[in-house]
């Protein structure tokens, strides 16, 4: 049985090209100890039931699977990289050596839309600075392993590929997403990690999406963020704030990455 956490992007530019190897975003993002489990099966079933996607298709049939059982901890479409966690765990189950495996379920997203820099993130764990835009072969990137427990709340989904198929939009995101990649950078810490993505959110006009939520996080005294591209939050010290507007969920910073799981089945 394989692992992949799943993924927050705090902050993105999206770059898509032709090769889909030299496409998918710069940003910063991070993963968790909840995501994807897949293990080989006669049928392609996401958490007992029979469904599937264009990304999830793409990846079964180029490792020429019969079928694929996924157990998902979270809501696919939710900002999460659930597809990308779905499409990275099923490339793992084939034959291909490892890095091929996570480049196959890198180009399944870029080709499919459904992700730009989630399988990055992924791969590698932790926060990860992309610092181009590539699959996990060819990415470069910059890591930092943070011991934290976050506060997260789902108030519905966002489509990835309507946000980056418009070309203004794209273009807004994508320069937005760059500097403040950058200013990240240039200070690394937990604090500036938020500082910086509601920056990003706010300069592109999504953080409206998810506005009320962040700002009654930090009038109790925590610090929230958006999650890109949900309709979601992450939080620090938010967990009662949250509880006003849903049912929050508490999950660590995982820094391992991809990995085989013990198969209890």
């Amino acid at each position: 049985m394989i692992f992949a956490p799943a993924s927050i992007t705090c902050i993105f530019s999206p770059q898509i090209f032709d090769d889909p190897k030299n496409s998918g975003s710069i940003g910063v993002g991070f993963t968790i100890n909840l995501g994807v489990e897949a293990r080989k099966g006669n049928r392609i079933t996401i958490n007992g039931e029979d469904w599937s996607f264009s990304t999830l298709d793409y990846v079964v049939e180029s490792v020429e699977l019969d079928g694929v059982e996924i157990k998902a901890d979270l809501p696919f479409g939710c900002g999460f990289g659930m597809s990308g966690a779905a499409a990275l765990t099923v490339a793992m189950l084939g034959d291909l050596p490892y890095i091929k495996a996570a480049d196959l379920a890198h180009e399944a997203e870029v080709v499919n839309l459904t992700g730009l820099g989630d399988v990055v993130t992924q791969t590698f764990g932790g926060i990860v600075v992309r610092k181009n835009a590539a699959c996990p072969s060819l990415a470069s990137v910059e890591r930092f392993c943070w011991d934290k427990t976050l506060d997260f709340l789902i108030l519905g989904e966002i489509s990835t590929k309507d946000v980056i198929s418009d070309d203004l939009k794209r273009k807004r995101i994508g320069d937005a997403g760059k500097k403040w990649t950058k200013e990240f950078l240039k200070k690394p810490t937990f604090e500036n990690l938020f500082f910086c993505s509601n920056k990003f959110a706010e300069e592109t006009g999504l953080a409206e999406l998810v506005g009320d939520v962040v700002e009654a996080v930090e009038s109790s005294g925590g610090m929230a963020g958006m999650v890109m591209l949900g309709k979601a939050v992450f939080a620090w010290n938010g967990f009662d704030a949250l509880k006003e507007f849903g049912e929050p969920f508490r999950a660590k910073i995982d820094s391992c990455g991809v990995r085989r799981a013990e198969d209890e089945g």
